[in-house]
């Protein structure tokens, strides 16, 4: 093989592992980006996506730590508020005894007062657990003060231990 045709595969092999790269990033605005700037682009996602695993990971472990305590004996309720930066929102678990009803009207009630819009809300009961997951964004009004997750936090808590 010739070296002009050596050169021609390696940049063929190139393109296509560009291609491929920025085909599993999230879609783009319509304007044409440089090969550098599609670089950063998966550099940033990449760094997300390992936070946001973060994240999970420490969920999980918060949940079967829960859940262990939960076989043995009732549990003092769990809530775990998680932030994703990269969309303005967050996710909201709460776990409880199965002795505890839940008002799933001012649990909503109370993120809304704190600036957030919940998205989507999932109930489970598993032995004697219960296990709420709340996604929310914030709210277009809270995006000059933010949301204040301390408060949030402590107002859920009231809630639950009333």
């Amino acid at each position: 093989m010739n070296r002009k045709t050596i050169e021609r595969e390696r940049r063929s092999n190139m393109r296509d592992l560009f291609s491929r790269l920025f085909s599993l990033l999230p879609p783009q605005p319509a304007r044409r980006s440089s090969i550098p700037d599609r670089l950063e682009q998966a550099t940033e996602h990449i760094n997300q996506l390992r936070s946001r695993l973060e994240g999970l990971e420490q969920r999980r472990s918060q949940l079967e730590e829960a859940h262990r305590a939960t076989r043995t004996s009732l549990t003092s309720p769990v809530i775990n508020i998680s932030e994703y930066s990269n969309i303005s929102g967050m996710e909201i678990n709460l776990i409880t005894g199965s002795e505890l009803n839940l008002s799933l009207s001012q649990i909503i009630r109370i993120i809304g007062e704190e600036g957030a819009q919940v998205i989507s809300l999932t109930l489970s009961k598993s032995g004697n657990m219960n296990i709420l997951s709340i996604h929310c964004q914030q709210a277009a009004i809270s995006y000059i003060n933010g949301i204040d997750r301390s408060r949030l936090f402590q107002r859920l808590i009231t809630l639950v231990q009333e």
